[in-house]
């Protein structure tokens, strides 16, 4: 993907690109830097700087991609990934700092998340999400996702208290 640059309701500007081998720290500072409130609709635990240095060692760019919003600082303050399952289907997973919620950054990047699909060729996309993250299923059900299905709090490997919903969308 060519890097993108992106005016945020704020009119303040960021670029979307493909994660790059010398984003690590950077990654560990957004990840380890998220709020309780954002780590609540994530999982009841926090990321250490191993585990982060772990998923970033994933992205090989035929199984698992990542899309970065970077700002004008240099910051990563979010990250978009797409795990291929096989030719045609795969997982998305998205996280925005705190700091850049609520400016139509998660869009941007759900955006570019979809287009990375349809050129890999992806044609089922799907992703979880806590239940109570309204703002996140409305953003996903307007692009288009339907909820297959609630996975209740009993069901969830994640330990989470609330339930977990599975969406899908057919590109």
């Amino acid at each position: 993907m060519e890097p993108t640059q992106v005016t945020l309701s704020t009119g303040e500007e960021v670029v979307l690109r493909e994660v790059r081998d010398d984003d690590l720290l950077k990654l560990i500072e957004m990840y380890t830097t998220l709020s309780d409130k954002s780590m609540r609709f994530l999982r009841p635990y926090r990321f250490t700087a191993s585990e982060v240095r772990e998923m970033h060692a994933r992205v090989d760019r035929k199984k698992v991609f990542s899309i970065v919003a970077e700002n004008k600082d240099g910051k990563i303050v979010a990250e978009g990934r797409l795990i291929r399952y096989s030719n045609s289907s795969a997982e998305f997973g998205m996280i925005v700092h705190d700091s850049y919620q609520n400016k139509k950054l998660g869009q941007a990047l759900l955006r570019a998340i979809l287009n990375l699909a349809k050129n890999v060729g992806v044609k089922r996309l799907i992703g979880f999400c806590s239940v109570e993250n309204k703002v996140a299923i409305h953003i996903y059900t307007k692009f288009g996702f339907r909820i297959e299905k609630e996975f209740k709090p009993e069901e969830s490997i994640l330990g989470r208290e609330e339930g977990v919903v599975r969406l899908s969308i057919s590109l």
